[in-house]
Formats: C-alpha cells, sequence, structure tokens
C-alpha cells in the first residue's frame, strides 16, 4: 500500500505531519512497524479529536447519519489493524447519528465467518473488503461462507471496486464479478466502492440487470465525473434514469481536502435531475441501510 503514500493520498496527508510526501513513503518502506509509529505517533496525536468534536462536524456539515468502516487485511497486510469493537463502541454511544461496517479478511476462512456474527451481535450492520488486497476475485469460493452469512443476518457488503494504486492487481476488481455472485446470491445487497471506474459501463450493466447491487462514486471529486473523457457518462445516463434508486453519496472527505459539504454542493452541481439528487444525496442510502 506504499505507493497510496507517495502518489495518492500522500500529498495530502504528509504535509498534515510536517512533511513531503516522499519523506512519508520512505518512512512507510524502509522502518518496522514499531520504529514508524514512535516517529508518526507525536505528529499525529496533535491532529486527533474527541467524538463530540467529530459529532458537531457532521453536524456543520448537514449529515444526518455517517456511515463508518473498518477494514481487516491482516493476513496479506501482516499489520493487525483497530478491532471492529471500536466501532461498535461509537455507534453504541451514538446509534442515531451512526451506521457501523465491520472490516472482514476472507483469508481467515471460518474465523472471518465467526467475525461477522460476532460484529452483527456487537452492534454492526455490515462488511467491508477491498479484493485487491487479498487478491481473490468477488466471485472467489473463499468469499462464499461470508456471503451466506450476511445474507442470513441482512448484511450489505462494500467492495472496493475500481482503480488501485498498490503493487497488487485492479483485474479481481471488476465489476462483471459481481454479477456473478449476484446470480448465486440474489438476496445478497452489494455496494460497489467507487463506482467500478475504470469499468463504468460494464458497472451500469452489472446494476442494471441485478435489483441487490448499487453504486457508489467516493474518492472522486463529483465536479470532475463529468469532463470530457473521464469514463463516467454511463454512469450520468443510467443513474438519471433507470439507476437513479442505485447510486449512494460517499466521500472519504478526510482524504480528499474538502468537506463533506462542499462535496454535495458538487453533486448539486451535476447534471441531473432535482429529484436524482436527493436520491443520490440520501435516499437510495436511507432505504438501503433502513436508515
Amino acid at each position: 500500500m506504499a505507493p497510496y503514500l507517495k502518489d495518492v493520498f500522500g500529498p495530502k496527508v504528509a504535509p498534515l505531519l510536517g512533511m513531503e510526501a516522499e519523506e512519508l513513503y520512505t518512512i512507510k518502506t524502509t522502518m518496522t512497524q514499531d520504529d514508524m509509529r514512535k516517529v508518526l505517533a507525536p505528529r499525529i496525536a496533535p491532529m486527533s479529536d474527541s467524538v463530540e468534536n467529530f459529532l458537531q462536524q457532521l453536524d456543520d456539515m448537514g449529515v444526518e447519519k455517517a456511515v463508518i468502516f473498518n477494514l481487516d487485511e491482516e493476513t496479506p497486510g501482516g499489520l493487525k489493524g483497530l478491532p471492529n469493537d471500536y466501532y461498535a463502541d461509537i455507534v453504541k454511544q451514538y446509534p442515531d447519528k451512526f451506521i457501523g461496517i465491520a472490516g472482514i479478511d476472507p483469508l481467515k476462512g471460518m474465523d472471518a465467518v465467526r467475525e461477522i456474527r460476532r460484529s452483527y451481535d456487537i452492534g454492526l450492520r455490515g462488511i467491508a473488503v477491498r479484493p485487491f488486497m487479498f487478491g481473490i476475485p468477488p466471485h472467489h469460493r473463499k468469499m462464499y461462507p461470508l456471503y451466506a452469512t450476511c445474507v442470513e443476518l441482512g448484511m450489505p457488503i462494500w467492495f472496493h471496486l475500481s482503480i488501485n494504486y498498490s503493487t497488487q492487481t485492479m483485474e479481481v476488481e471488476r465489476p462483471v464479478y459481481l454479477d456473478i455472485v449476484a446470480q448465486d446470491f440474489p438476496e445478497l445487497k452489494m455496494i460497489a466502492g467507487h463506482g467500478g471506474w475504470p469499468w463504468v459501463a460494464e458497472m451500469m450493466a452489472v446494476a442494471w440487470r441485478n435489483p441487490n447491487i448499487y453504486i457508489d462514486f467516493a474518492s472522486y471529486l463529483p465536479k470532475y465525473l463529468t469532463k470530457p473523457g473521464a469514463g463516467w457518462e454511463p454512469l450520468f445516463h443510467y443513474g438519471n434514469s433507470v439507476l437513479q434508486d442505485k447510486v449512494l453519496f460517499g466521500s472519504t472527505w478526510l482524504f480528499m481536502g474538502l468537506s463533506i459539504r462542499e462535496l454535495a454542493d458538487q453533486v448539486l452541481e451535476l447534471p441531473l435531475k432535482e429529484e436524482v439528487k436527493k436520491k443520490w444525496l440520501y435516499e437510495n442510502a436511507a432505504t438501503l441501510f433502513k436508515g
């Protein structure tokens, strides 16, 4: 994942730590995990904030409800991240403000299945997976026990489904693989994160064909989606008509250099019907998460 720190999010994140993106990249690629923490922890500490202040930020930005999610990529990445309990505790404290999604590592086999059940029991209501990190596509057999469990519990699954900037292949995230899963699990609610770019036309076909597939366009500045040659033309054609109930607003705002309000305002400027803008920004997500 180190290339993200040099080429993608690093140029925005590194200055907040008082360094250049190249320096942050070097730290990540040359230091042990413990040494990296010793160097970065004092720089990160002043950036931390209380949950109460974060709630106030969300209110100020006009966010009624926020989805917070975890990722568990311990097997391929070798690093143990935050437990799903951290997110569940936030949801428990503020159930009217947050929806929590658990990070699940499909390479952990039955432990992954048990973690989905445990996450549901502690209040989380979805799971998240980045296929490129595990090197397996969504229709791989290791994923199917996760799907069966999610259907049983009524939990949607969010996939990273787009270009990535790691050293891993992006081929495993083609939207057509969700089509295969949808045929085997028609009750499974699936969210294609980041809109399936650069396979946007394929993404539209898969979502049109399968009523249980949704699309978000997080991590892209909305104002750039309509630029000539950007490749998002099918999203605006079908997302303004037959797929208007399937598109979800996502922000990744802390890495985007803009607030959720500013990103939402860019959506309001897109060439969409007024009623469709409301669906993209609010109604579709509220329906999906039964909010």
